[in-house]
This record gives structure tokens, C-alpha cells and sequence, in this order.
């Protein structure tokens, strides 16, 4: 497994290393069956047991894991997703790694909802609030696979996300390139029309 000095191969070869503490935030479950067999792994929710909050962390979940997994979660972190960054660095031991993916453009980042203090669903509108106080309609949110809690609020930019994480508790960061036959696969974001540049899923390994 890349960044834990394990040799490259298929991840569905790895043998199982249960001194490896690993956390998963909302991992997909297929996924969290396999780090389920091969390391001494939790898979956390938002919402059930177990509850890990990105801007309220608890603390004593600080330097427990060797690695975070953490895929398309920060694009529906509220502000500031620099506080959620930096909650996952926080999870890791000195040296531990997460794995990250956004959906990213070429471009900067687009905040969707600038200063957004509060907001709620009505009849699948966002009613939402700004810092100034002054209200605001979208009628039209993007919500990928769920109801309020998967509001997309943000895309990031590649450059923006990287200067995000090394500002925010970790030291390096390294872009992967797609490898499907080792469990890295291309991650096209299927869901949004075809724009220039086209919106991708990029993916980083970030060390403590």
C-alpha cells in the first residue's frame, strides 16, 4: 500500500498487517471491507456510530491512525474545509498518511456558498445564510447521492487543494497517478456536465 512501505501490488493481494491502524471517513463500504481484512481499521460516519466530525474533532482521536482514508468528503465539508484538513492530520501518527480525493478543475477553487454561516432544506431548495446576514435561495443545489448532508460546497482547485493541505498539519503531498491494476483507478465526475477543463477526481497521498 503506497506510503506504508508495503510492496506495490493488487490490493486485493495484500496480506493482512493488523498493527496498521487505519480510519475511514464515509468509506465506501465495498472498500471498507477489504481494509477491514487487512488492517486493524474503523469506517466512520457523520451521522451513526462511529461519528467522526471533521470541524469537531474529537481529541482524543488525535495520533491514533498510521493512515486516514478520505475520498470526495472534503467538496461537502462546510467552512472551512482548511479546519477539516487539518482534523486529518491531526488523526495520524508523526509519518502517518491519508489518501484524498476531491473533485478538482484545472482552475481555482469555486466556493458555491461564500461565508455560508447556516443553512437548511426546503422542498429541495438551499436556503442558506451569509456572514452578513442576508439570505439567499438555490434552487438547484449539488447534492451527490443523499439529502442535505451530501450538499456539495466547493470545487476545488488541484493547485489550491495542494497549498490547503501542506498549510493545514502535513508536511508533503503527492498526486497519484491512476493505476487500476493496483487499486488506484481513474475517476472521471461523471455527475456534472462536460465543461473545459473538465472536471476530474484527482487524488493525493499527504504525510504527516
Amino acid at each position: 500500500m503506497r506510503g506504508l512501505g508495503i510492496e506495490p501490488r493488487p490490493m486485493l493481494e495484500l496480506e493482512p498487517d493488523h498493527r496498521r491502524h487505519g480510519l475511514g471517513i464515509s468509506d465506501n463500504p465495498e472498500m471498507a471491507r477489504f481494509f477491514y481484512r487487512c488492517f486493524n481499521y474503523s469506517n466512520s460516519q457523520l451521522d451513526v456510530h462511529p461519528i467522526v466530525d471533521l470541524l469537531n474533532p474529537q481529541s482524543s482521536m488525535q495520533g491514533l491512525y498510521d493512515f486516514v482514508i478520505c475520498s470526495d468528503v472534503l467538496e461537502h465539508v462546510p467552512p472551512s474545509a482548511e479546519r477539516a484538513i487539518a482534523s486529518l492530520a491531526s488523526f495520524l501518527r508523526p509519518g502517518g498518511i491519508a489518501m484524498v480525493s476531491v473533485p478538482v478543475s484545472g482552475g481555482e477553487t469555486e466556493e458555491y456558498y461564500p461565508d455560508i454561516t447556516d443553512w437548511s432544506m426546503l422542498d429541495g431548495e438551499l436556503h442558506w445564510t451569509d456572514a452578513s446576514g442576508a439570505s439567499h435561495i438555490d434552487d438547484d443545489p449539488e447534492i451527490h447521492g443523499g439529502d442535505g448532508l451530501t450538499i456539495a460546497f466547493r470545487t476545488w482547485g488541484a493547485e489550491d487543494f495542494e497549498r490547503a493541505v501542506l498549510s493545514n498539519g502535513f508536511s508533503s503531498i503527492e498526486r497519484l497517478v491512476p493505476c487500476p491494476e493496483l487499486g488506484v483507478p481513474e475517476m472521471p465526475w461523471s455527475d456534472q456536465p462536460v465543461v473545459i477543463p473538465p472536471l476530474m477526481s484527482g487524488m493525493w497521498l499527504a504525510r504527516r
